[in-house]
């Protein structure tokens, strides 16, 4: 008969053996990878605001009240920087030696517009601009600089603009500073098209 001698249970302490540096050494390569991919996130998100803000959009902030009603010292806009053809009736930001401005396209080139009495017409018809606060009158006090000739009429009176320009005035016509001080303005200089207005938050719209 065979006996089998039993061995005394020795109980076991983790104490007694050493760490599991490998396991070590993966968590810390694990902070490492983690850190490394959060600060590549942050300078992504970083080029990719840079270049939305330089090709695609621009926010913009209006600082005068030249395009009251429709826009008030404080509102800020969205420009698409992507537009480059602007329509007729087109909100429009455009850089100046003084800054930018943003005021609203009402004549493209080769076409003429007229000031009578207060009006506009562009060609043969005249500009509906529902847009303008009740009453507002369009009047021009001295030479439209940069205008083609035109027949039969005085620099006060008419502009033909010229090629690759647009002509823009503000909505509050009173006090804005616009075409008829400066002159059409150059395709090259627009910055874009006001495509939203996202502040104040009540008043998002678009244009």
């Amino acid at each position: 008969m065979e006996f089998t001698e039993e061995l005394p249970e020795v109980p076991y302490d983790d104490e007694d053996y050493p760490l599991d540096f490998d396991e070590d050494l993966e968590e810390s390569h694990s902070r490492w990878r983690t850190a490394v991919g959060w600060g590549l996130t942050v300078a992504i998100a970083i080029v990719l605001s840079l270049v939305i803000r330089s090709f695609v959009a621009h926010a913009f902030h209006v600082e005068s009240s030249s395009m009251e009603p429709t826009l008030a010292p404080g509102d800020r806009i969205l420009v698409n920087k992507l537009a480059s053809n602007p329509s007729r009736g087109a909100l429009v930001v455009f850089s100046r030696p003084d800054g930018d401005l943003v005021k609203r396209v009402v004549a493209l080139e080769g076409e003429t517009v007229y000031f009578e009495d207060g009006l506009l017409k562009i060609g043969d018809s005249w500009l509906l601009e529902p847009y303008l606060s009740a009453g507002t009158g369009t009047y021009v006090r001295s030479t439209i600089p940069n205008c083609d000739p035109t027949e039969g009429f005085g620099g006060n009176e008419a502009c033909t603009v010229p090629e690759d320009h647009v002509f823009v005035l503000g909505d509050n016509r009173r006090v804005s500073f616009d075409s008829r001080n400066f002159g059409p303005i150059p395709r090259s200089d627009l910055i874009g098209n006001a495509a939203l207005q996202f502040w104040p938050l009540g008043d998002l719209r678009s244009f």
